[in-house]
């Protein structure tokens, strides 16, 4: 990922940082029209490993190893900008695979799910974003079905602002709790799901998911809206999964 490609990207996933050219979710700066809306977002059109994708057929393996989740919880901000509620991390949580060290950047939500499964929509997803120091980014994403409250979820709504542009203190967000039960995941090349659908990006999904209430994924909604990307096309990726 070279230095240009990586600033931008960047951009999109940092708290608060402003695009040079705006989007939405709907209208005429809707996703089928993000490619035309800046030459950064080109990848958002011409891209060929784009991301969500319908997940159908996936390829079984042993080979997956095992995910070290280090974790300390230490939050920095939460901010509303405007299309998704995102949590940003202080340094010292990191995530180890493959003897490779990536850190914690952040973590924020789509409802519904962005990537599907046979078709099928999750209610809510977290996508959990991690950085290498070389660059390359990877994101963990947790599936949200309607159950149980959501302790983790309660606590960042809490504090997240309704206003589109605000950002507020927040102390701790207990991550590690959205992934204790991650043994089994999907693993696929992919992109970000917002410009400039940067490409180079490792999916984790995980297969079991967790719950949060009707109300929590309501909560949300009212704040900012349906904000999924929809699906790109596979274009003969591999999807593997964990046996």
């Amino acid at each position: 990922m070279n230095k240009k490609i990586l600033a931008t990207a960047m951009a999109g996933l940092f708290a608060g940082a402003a695009f040079a050219a705006h989007f939405s979710y709907e209208g005429q700066e809707a996703p089928e029209f993000w490619g035309d809306l800046h030459p950064d977002f080109a990848a958002c059109k011409t891209g060929k490993f784009q991301s969500p994708i319908d997940i159908t057929d996936a390829i079984e393996t042993k080979q997956h190893r095992p995910l070290a989740f280090k974790y300390t919880g230490e939050a920095d901000t939460v901010i509303n900008n405007g299309h998704t509620i995102q949590v940003s991390f202080k340094e010292g949580s990191t995530l180890e695979l493959e003897n490779k060290q990536f850190k914690l950047v952040q973590v924020h939500f789509h409802t519904p799910s962005e990537y599907t499964f046979g078709g099928k929509h999750f209610p809510m997803v977290g996508h959990i974003v991690h950085q290498a120091d070389d660059g390359q980014l990877l994101v963990v994403a947790v599936m949200f079905n309607e159950g149980e409250k959501n302790p983790v979820i309660e606590g960042i709504w809490k504090d997240a602002p309704q206003k589109h542009g605000e950002t507020k203190p927040i102390k701790s967000v207990d991550v590690a709790a959205l992934v204790k039960n991650f043994d089994a995941y999907y693993r696929l090349e992919g992109s970000l799901t917002t410009p400039p659908c940067t490409e180079g990006v490792m999916w984790i999904i995980g297969k079991q998911p967790i719950t949060a209430s009707k109300e929590q994924m309501e909560t949300f909604t009212k704040i900012i809206g349906k904000n999924n990307r929809p699906v790109q096309k596979q274009n003969g990726r591999a999807v593997l999964v964990s046996q």
